[in-house]
C-alpha cells in the first residue's frame, strides 16, 4: 500500500499536479519590489516627474480622502468610480519611480513627504472593514446591476492600499527611523483592516484586484522582510489560480460576465500573468500545469479578440453567473484598457503576442500616462531583463 501511494505521488508530480511547495529559504527579495534597482525606463512619462507641481497637486488630492463617502455617493455593483484614489496613487508610484530612477535627492524627498502626509492623514482607514461588510448586502442584489456594492468600497481600499506599499517598498531605505516609524504604524493598521481578514482566503470564483490580495500580501512581506509570509502566499495564490483557472483556460467567474465577459477574462490573465512574474522574480517555481492553464488562457484572450462568438460559446460550469452582463449597451467587447501592457506580459511569461485589438489599443492610451498597472502595481514595460 506504501508502495501504490509513492507511484500515486510520483505520477502526480510528473503531471505537475502536485506542487513542490516553496520555501522561505528560496525567497529573494528584490528590494524593489519587481526589480532590483529602479531605472529610468521610458514607458512612464516625464510628465510625472516630482519636478511638475501638477504631479504632486494629484497625489495631494487623495490625502486624507474619504472613500467610504465617495463610494456610496457615485457606484454601485456595475460600475465603480475610482479613478479619485487610483489615479493618484498610480502617480505616486510613476513619480517616485522617476525620481529614483533619475538619482535626483529633491524628488526623492517630495516622494518621501507625501508617502508620510498619506500616512499621517490616516488615508482611506475609514473605508468600511471586512466585519461591516458581512452586514451588508449582496452586490448584484436581485441581478439588479444598480444595487450598492459595498464590497467594492473594500476592495479598492486594500487595492490602492498594496499600491501604497509598492512606493513604501521603494523609499524605505530613505527613510529615517522616525519617518519609518510612521510609515510602518500606518501600513500595519492598514495591513490589519484590509489585507488581514482575506489573506490566504480560499476564493470559490473570480480572479480579481492585486491577485485577490495576493500581491499586496507579497509587498507587505518585502515590507516586513518576511520570507515565510512570502513563500506561504506564493504556495496559497498557486493553488488558487491551479481551482479557478480552467484546463482549457477559461477563468471561473471571470469568463463568463456575459457582454462583460472578454473584459474580465483579460484582466484575470493580465493580474495572473503579474503574479506569477513576481513569483519568479522572488525566487519561486511555477508548476507546470500553472504554466499551461496561463498559456491556455493567455491564447483565450486573443480567442476573445478574433473570434468573439467562439469565445462566448463556453458554458459556465456553474450555471448562470448572478453578476453577468446581457445589456447589449454595456457590452465591453475589448481587452480590459487598464492592462496597459498586457501585451508585454503575456510575451514574457507565455511567448505569445496579443492578437490586433482595436478598442483596447485605443482605451489604453487614456491609462498609459498614468505610468503604472495599479492591477498589479508596476509597469511591465519597465522590466529589464
Amino acid at each position: 500500500m506504501k508502495n501504490l501511494s509513492i507511484i500515486i505521488l510520483f505520477i502526480l508530480l510528473l503531471n505537475g499536479n502536485a506542487f513542490a511547495k516553496v520555501k522561505s529559504k528560496d525567497i529573494t527579495f528584490p528590494g524593489k519590489y519587481y526589480t532590483k534597482e529602479i531605472k529610468t525606463c521610458s514607458a512612464i512619462p516625464k510628465d510625472k516627474s516630482f519636478s511638475n507641481k501638477s504631479t504632486i497637486d494629484t497625489i495631494k488630492g487623495v490625502v486624507g480622502f474619504d472613500w467610504s463617502a465617495y463610494h456610496t455617493k457615485y457606484s454601485n455593483s456595475i460600475l465603480v468610480e475610482h479613478k479619485a484614489i487610483t489615479t493618484p496613487i498610480k502617480v505616486m508610484i510613476a513619480g517616485t519611480h522617476i525620481a529614483i530612477g533619475d538619482k535626483n535627492q529633491t524628488n526623492i524627498n517630495i516622494a518621501k513627504d507625501l508617502l508620510l502626509e498619506i500616512a499621517k492623514a490616516n488615508t482611506l482607514y475609514n473605508s468600511i472593514s471586512y466585519k461591516e461588510l458581512k452586514k451588508k448586502g449582496r452586490c448584484w442584489k436581485d441581478n439588479n446591476p444598480k444595487a450598492p456594492c459595498w464590497y467594492h468600497e473594500y476592495e479598492f481600499a486594500g487595492q490602492w492600499f498594496g499600491n501604497y506599499m509598492i512606493s513604501a517598498v521603494m523609499l524605505k531605505s530613505e527613510l529615517n527611523k522616525e519617518e519609518f516609524k510612521i510609515v510602518n504604524s500606518y501600513i500595519k493598521k492598514m495591513y490589519k483592516k484590509f489585507l488581514k481578514p482575506i489573506q490566504f482566503k480560499k476564493n470559490d470564483k473570480g480572479f480579481y484586484a492585486m491577485a485577490n490580495g495576493g500581491l499586496s500580501t507579497l509587498v507587505y512581506a518585502s515590507w516586513t522582510e518576511d520570507k515565510k509570509l512570502a513563500a506561504k502566499e506564493i504556495n496559497h495564490t498557486f493553488k488558487q489560480i491551479d481551482k479557478l483557472f480552467y484546463d482549457d483556460g477559461y477563468i471561473n467567474d471571470n469568463s463568463f460576465r456575459g457582454l462583460r465577459g472578454q473584459w474580465y477574462h483579460s484582466y484575470g490573465v493580465d493580474i495572473a500573468l503579474g503574479y506569477i512574474y513576481i513569483a519568479e522574480l522572488w525566487g519561486a517555481n511555477v508548476p507546470k500545469n500553472i504554466q499551461d492553464k496561463i498559456f491556455n488562457s493567455v491564447k483565450i484572450v486573443n480567442l476573445a479578440i478574433t473570434d468573439p462568438e467562439k469565445f462566448l460559446e463556453r458554458k459556465n460550469p456553474n450555471g448562470l453567473a448572478r453578476n453577468r452582463i446581457t445589456d447589449p449597451k454595456k457590452a465591453t467587447p475589448h481587452t480590459h484598457q487598464m492592462a496597459i501592457a498586457i501585451d508585454t506580459l503575456m510575451e514574457i511569461v507565455t511567448g505569445i503576442k496579443l492578437e490586433n485589438d482595436p478598442i483596447y489599443l485605443r482605451k489604453r492610451k487614456m491609462h498609459t500616462p498614468d505610468g503604472i498597472d495599479d492591477l498589479i502595481g508596476f509597469n511591465p514595460n519597465c522590466i529589464i531583463r
